[in-house]
């Protein structure tokens, strides 16, 4: 069954074309793996994850800004109205009682504040909550109450005020609401009122946000990102300067843009039309800006393993098999039909050497000089991503299995070019169906690449996508092994028979067919 002499002679006879390749197949796999992992393409693509993070998270700090504002503004504005109302009925009570001017404006004063602050949290607040949609006692209706109250920052039965402290742990000058109320009949009260909560909104947004317990909690949401503590504090997000001028920044964009956009309404615009399209310009990231196509794009290339896919997609299944195919293609033809188209064939049958034996031998040659080439890429690949730093979920387990799937590709195509090298007699004909099956399934596959999910959107062309369902190439599936699935498991399976019923039915072609001896 096995023929030493005719094994030594296939070694010797392609032995240096085998050596050719499978060095210049490992030295262009370590170039991959170790320039593209030197920081390059894990750079660029942790750049483009970091700006959508920092982006989305400076449009929501942005918009929670703008929500702050507009609810603390108009629970003010109530409180104001609330307060007027009060005083006046107070005032003239006390005045009726017999009360001097002085004393019955102060008492006044105080009855109609102590009336506002509680209609406020009593009937203002639960019916702002319900009509955002909020449950009485959720999270978000705490939120409201908080920012609400932290403008006002009402003065307790102590005298203090409830929120000082939470000024001055964050270095700001306490500001209290009722500092304003002594000018709440001047004119220009309305837009005090409107600067006063734009600047203490800000503080507040900014001193919750960078509060540790919230900062936990961002980074959780941010999980599916893989976003560190340590990266999260690199934004900036946990520095309350940069977040309370991010928030200051967009309510002074929405104020300023706000007045002149009223004041040249045009035809067929409200109000709240208006107000809606300056948060959503204020408040958009970068993302939200660009076309739908492009925003997609970037966030799918900041999602991918960029690392894993060029080693693992598109070097082991394009480049990684191109000279390995083209030595497959001229080992095959010279081991069966070109032995036969040259005359050797008949000086080894005329020896005791038997059919069956020849095409044994030559497929044990074939096989194992292809799994020796990527035994050799094994060991190249491990030793690459043992040396490389790069952020990838390219593990040496999954580095096996894709070796193992461009190893089982080849034998599927040697499979496909022994059985033409078997049924033909000239090695031109050999050569043009094998070698042309082969191939016009690598170049089917780079084709279909491009209309591949690996592919981002923006780049991949659907149609191409055709092409991944003509060429057997497809079987090998890289994205399956990197995704931690087990859909690469039958593929590999459908792979090997392919190859094993070519390899039998050349032999026994090349047992029953009348050879030009």
């Amino acid at each position: 069954m096995f023929s030493k002499s005719l094994f030594k002679q296939s070694c010797k006879a392609n032995g240096m074309m085998w050596l050719i390749i499978t060095v210049a197949v490992c030295f262009m796999l370590s170039c991959v793996m170790l320039i593209s992992g030197g920081g390059g393409i894990s750079q660029t693509k942790n750049a483009i994850q970091d700006t959508i993070i920092e982006e989305e998270l400076t449009s929501s700090v942005q918009d929670k800004a703008l929500t702050y504002y507009e609810i603390g503004n108009a629970a003010l504005a109530h409180f104001d109205e609330t307060f007027t109302a009060e005083y006046t009925k107070a005032l003239t009570a006390a005045l009726q009682s017999g009360a001097d001017a002085e004393q019955a404006a102060q008492a006044a004063t105080m009855s109609a504040y102590a009336a506002a602050a509680e209609e406020l949290q009593s009937a203002y607040l639960p019916q702002l909550v319900s009509g955002m949609g909020y449950a009485a006692a959720s999270d978000e209706a705490k939120e409201i109450e908080g920012i609400v109250f932290y403008l006002l920052n009402p003065m307790q039965e102590d005298g203090s005020y409830m929120f000082d402290a939470f000024y001055e742990s964050h270095g700001e000058t306490p500001a209290r609401y009722t500092d304003l109320l002594a000018g709440i009949a001047d004119e220009g009260h309305a837009e005090e009122r409107e600067q006063y909560v734009a600047a203490n909104g800000s503080v507040f947004l900014a001193g919750n946000l960078v509060q540790p317990e919230n900062i936990e909690k961002i980074l959780n949401s941010l999980s599916d990102y893989g976003v560190t503590a340590e990266q999260y504090d690199a934004f900036g997000f946990s520095d309350y300067a940069k977040v309370k001028d991010i928030a200051r920044t967009a309510v002074a964009n929405y104020r300023a843009n706000l007045e002149y956009r009223l004041a040249n309404l045009k035809e067929g615009e409200t109000v709240e039309s208006v107000k809606a399209d300056l948060r959503s310009n204020v408040s958009d990231s970068l993302l939200s800006s660009l076309p739908q196509e492009v925003s997609e794009a970037l966030e799918e290339i900041g999602q991918m393993d960029m690392y894993g896919i060029l080693v693992g997609s598109i070097f082991f299944k394009m480049a990684g098999l191109l000279l390995p195919i083209i030595y497959m293609i001229m080992a095959s033809n010279a081991l069966i039909a070109g032995q036969v188209d040259s005359g050797s064939m008949a000086y080894i049958l005329s020896t005791s050497t038997k059919r069956r034996t020849v095409t044994f031998t030559q497929a044990v040659y074939l096989v194992g000089s292809l799994l020796a080439m990527f035994v050799c890429t094994v060991v190249t690949s491990l030793v690459c991503l043992n040396i490389v730093d790069v952020d990838t979920g390219l593990t040496w387990q999954k580095l096996l299995l894709i070796n193992l799937g461009a190893f089982l590709s080849m034998f599927a195509m040697s499979g496909i070019c022994f059985l033409a090298s078997c049924w033909f007699d000239r090695s031109k004909k050999a050569m043009a169906i094998g070698g042309g099956l082969s191939m016009f399934f690598l170049v089917a596959t780079m084709l279909g690449l491009f209309g591949s999910s690996i592919m981002p959107s923006i780049i991949r062309m659907e149609a191409l996508d055709y092409f991944n369902y003509v060429s057997i190439l497809t079987l090998f599936d890289p994205i399956s092994i990197m995704d931690g699935t087990t859909a690469y498991l039958w593929k590999f399976c459908i792979l090997l028979v392919i190859g094993l019923v070519c390899y039998i039915a050349g032999s026994v072609r090349f047992r029953k067919k009348d050879l030009p001896l």
